[in-house]
């Protein structure tokens, strides 16, 4: 893989629930990780609601920081330049989940590319927008379109969010597979709910990556997890 990572993907598809568990798992194998959280568009369900969690665990969070930390607000922290200039390790981004939020990494197209990136295309085909092969064609030429940059890979993620079945991932892996042919794209690799991940290993062609859930409302938090914003 190469040092810049970048992960984009409707609105709903588990995008940043997989960017999350990528970094952490580079994080747990010794490497140095920054992950940029240009998810500027929807107030909710951001890199940023756990950076508590992910400075304890040796992800370097960039932000807008300070007042506009939570601003639902096209804000573009100046740290993203200094990182993709100077910083050592992993830098994986957090896109925000259509052609609005590739804009915000547009600005950097140049950058990234004169560096070598691979940007990866979050795909559950269970959302509404994403569900056929000519929804999935138009949004990524919209996001390449918009970003100026190219989708090198899919990641496979069906899933029904928190209810994900066991048969919902077998059924929803080769719908997957034929919208990746349609795209011409390979899979790098699957996305599997953490609880069914050791299952389905042997069945799935390719790496898999287990995913746990870590954007949790209060009222879905087990015991002695701590994931949130810390308050202040």
């Amino acid at each position: 893989m190469a040092q810049i990572e970048i992960y984009t993907g409707h609105f709903g598809s588990g995008k940043t629930e997989v960017v999350l568990n990528r970094a952490l798992t580079y994080a747990g194998q010794g490497e140095t990780v920054h992950l940029v959280d240009l998810d500027i568009v929807k107030p909710y369900f951001r890199s940023r609601e756990v950076r508590y969690f992910l400075n304890q665990r040796g992800v370097y969070l960039i932000t807008p920081g300070g007042e506009l930390e939570n601003a639902d607000l096209p804000v573009i922290s100046p740290k993203v330049l200094g990182t993709l200039t100077s910083a050592e390790g992993k830098i994986l981004f957090d896109v925000g989940g259509d052609s609005m939020g590739a804009t915000a990494l547009g600005a950097f197209a140049q950058l990234i590319e004169r560096q070598g990136y691979e940007m990866l295309f979050v795909l559950n085909p269970y959302r509404p927008f994403t569900k056929d092969n000519a929804m999935v064609i138009n949004m990524l030429n919209d996001i390449e379109a918009a970003s100026r940059l190219k989708v090198s890979g899919i990641i496979s993620n069906p899933n029904l969010g928190r209810g994900t079945l066991l048969e919902d991932l077998r059924l929803g892996l080769p719908l997957v597979q034929e919208m990746a042919k349609a795209l011409e794209l390979p899979i790098s690799w699957t996305a599997i709910t953490e609880r069914y991940s050791d299952l389905l290993a042997a069945e799935i062609e390719g790496p898999v990556q287990a995913v746990r859930n870590y954007l949790l409302p209060p009222w879905e938090l087990e015991e002695g997890q701590v994931f949130q914003m810390d308050p202040k």
